[in-house]
């Protein structure tokens, strides 16, 4: 009875959990696209709803359902803050939750001096975070909502684009 207690505890607190560190991550882009050397990109529900209502594929249709917000940030490697250099401050804050138990590293690909990783909350109602570091700049490209593997694939067969 007691561990059947535990678990009913632990299936409750871990999805809260996780919109609990998806918060942390808007939050987290949310302090750095204010700053001076940071370019921000941030595309709405709305206009996910209204580029899902247009003339798209059905399987487009419904992996725009599934993204509730898409952000990117880019900071040059050469943007300083303090006398640190600004990217690194962001991948740091950044690193403290997606190394948590709540995410997992699905891919690292290292070309060059080129780094590209991708990171996905452990439940599905969360994010997919990518990480891309080249000597000129850093970028995070982050899709929030209900990740699964149709959205994964389709990030990572290039079916998600941005112009």
């Amino acid at each position: 009875m007691k561990r059947l207690l535990i678990l009913m505890f632990v299936a409750i607190i871990l999805p809260a959990a996780a919109l609990g560190q998806t918060k942390q991550i808007n939050e987290i882009l949310d302090k750095y696209e204010k700053k001076k050397s940071v370019e921000s990109i941030v595309i709405s529900p709305s206009l996910l709803q209204i580029a899902g209502t247009s003339d798209v594929n059905a399987s487009t249709k419904e992996l725009l359902s599934k993204i509730k917000e898409l952000r990117i940030i880019n900071i040059k490697t050469s943007a300083m803050e303090s006398g640190v250099p600004l990217w690194t401050s962001l991948k740091g804050e950044l690193e403290k939750h997606t190394s948590s138990d709540l995410f997992t590293r699905i891919v690292r690909i290292q070309d060059g001096e080129e780094l590209l990783e991708m990171f996905i909350t452990k439940n599905t109602e969360g994010a997919l975070l990518f990480y891309t570091t080249t000597p000129k700049e850093f970028s995070v490209i982050s899709i929030f909502g209900s990740i699964d593997k149709t959205v994964i694939n389709a990030a990572m067969s290039g079916g998600i684009k941005i112009k």
